[in-house]
């Protein structure tokens, strides 16, 4: 038998391509894994705030986008069939979910009337607008469902979530 340390040019050379290949397989692979690297420390905070509250054995709750303004958020998320925002605010170093809804979080005046300042309740809105217009309209339909008659499982998923 050989000794393969010592017969490095026995195995036929690789490929261009094929080492391109194995490349884009592995970070296709491996890109999943750092999909949250692009989100602020803030938004990750909400994105494990909302997974660790709402998470289910075979129901994970996907969590985005996430806005952060001043010490506000709102997140869209989606389990399952069901989706909608969550409206959160942070007191000191923690985040905590005030309401989930749906279409009703993206009103300004709504946001105003719950206590949040006019101008980080109108950015709020504004930086939401702009992070859903990549979001396909079939996702987009399920954040606004949200205690809806529209809304899949009202009476038996979610009960967590407070109702407004």
């Amino acid at each position: 038998m050989k000794n393969c340390h010592n017969n490095r040019m026995s195995s036929p050379p690789i490929s261009f391509r094929s080492l391109l290949a194995a490349l884009t397989l592995s970070s296709a692979l491996v890109a999943p894994a750092f999909a949250n690297d692009s989100l602020t420390q803030e938004q990750q905070q909400v994105v494990k705030l909302i997974s660790e509250t709402y998470d289910q054995p075979h129901h994970k709750v996907e969590t985005a986008p996430v806005i952060v303004v001043d010490d506000y958020a709102i997140a869209d998320w989606i389990q399952g069939e069901r989706g909608g925002r969550a409206l959160l605010r942070r007191d000191g170093d923690k985040w905590m979910v005030l309401a989930c809804g749906g279409d009703e979080f993206k009103k300004a005046d709504l946001l105003h009337k719950a206590g949040i300042p006019q101008d980080t309740a109108s950015q709020l809105i504004s930086e939401l607008t702009e992070a859903e217009q990549s979001i396909a309209p079939q996702k987009l339909a399920q954040f606004g469902l949200f205690g809806t008659p529209n809304d899949p499982g009202m009476s038996a998923h979610h009960q967590n979530h407070p109702q407004n």
